[in-house]
């Protein structure tokens, strides 16, 4: 009997290649698993895992001749890319699958997508919405922010013993590891039955800017201080570093958000320095919302 077809497109960013990875170590052997990607030849860390075919895929290029890389594709994982127009390429990505015959629809969203108060809210509202009604089944996966985020602090640790954000120090909140999103997402894939048509909040453990600066401070030996700035100033530091404004106000947004989620553990002090420094977890959780 054919194993089922599990197709990841964007598999070439950190969360689709994190994805094709843990589906290639852990559910090789039950599915079959294609890397969708702008250019298998550039996909070198995709090359040479076991089970994984690597595929010309793309969000946004000819709708037709997706349609037809997506036939036969019983679940397909719509990372959806860090662009302006990121709900429309999702969307219309979502369905070419439908037209296709897809079977099952995973889609990367976030925490805040009901927050439309928010650009990211208004953007992620918008795709939720709009695969809810492609008579596909479907789930969502609302990722936060990630720890690897917290390496960019590493120049001003490095020269200044501190670290620079407008988030307020003390708020709690759940960034997770990319590896942790992929075996998620993996997870969810190998099973697509046992998902349907459910919405999943993915969290580690909770945590503040004044955790993350005292965990620096332990794994270097010596004092390293977070130092809360203004926003307007935040921005400005974005836009002089080479992001542009409505990059920068997204980051802002995001910093401004303090919604918290429930989750059904308790929470621990972060490590964001590893070994390979990515950041450690106790193990992020899928937590339905």
């Amino acid at each position: 009997m054919a194993k089922p077809v599990v197709f990841v497109i964007g598999a070439s960013g950190s969360v689709g290649a994190a994805t094709v990875t843990a589906l290639s170590a852990k559910y090789a052997d039950k599915v079959e698993i294609r890397a969708g990607v702008r250019n298998p030849e550039a996909a070198d860390k995709l090359k040479g895992l076991s089970g994984v075919t690597l595929v010309a895929a793309e969000m946004g290029g000819d709708r037709d001749k997706l349609v037809t890389t997506l036939k036969g594709v019983d679940a397909l994982f719509i990372v959806t890319p860090g662009t302006k127009a990121r709900a429309e390429l999702a969307i219309s990505t979502a369905e070419a699958a439908r037209d296709a015959g897809v079977k099952f629809l995973l889609v990367v969203s976030v925490l805040t997508a009901d927050l439309t108060d928010t650009i990211f809210g208004v953007q992620f509202s918008k795709l939720e919405r709009a695969v809810a009604q492609l008579s596909v089944t479907y789930s969502f996966l609302r990722l936060p922010l990630f720890i690897e985020n917290y390496w960019g602090f590493k120049d001003t640790i490095k020269g200044q013993s501190a670290f620079y954000s407008p988030v307020d120090p003390d708020k709690l909140y759940t960034p997770v590891v990319v590896s942790d999103a992929g075996n998620a997402a993996a997870a969810i894939l190998s099973n697509p039955t046992a998902h349907a048509n459910q919405t999943y909040n993915l969290v580690s453990n909770r945590h503040t800017l004044n955790d993350v600066a005292a965990s620096f401070s332990e794994a270097l030996g010596r004092e390293v201080k977070y130092v809360r700035v203004p926003y307007e100033a935040a921005k400005q530091s974005l836009v002089a570093n080479g992001i542009p404004g409505l990059a920068s106000r997204w980051n802002i947004r995001i910093g401004q958000t303090d919604r918290q989620w429930i989750t059904h553990y308790q929470p621990r002090r972060p490590h964001p320095l590893h070994q390979d420094h990515r950041g450690e977890t106790d193990g992020a959780q899928v937590v339905d919302c």
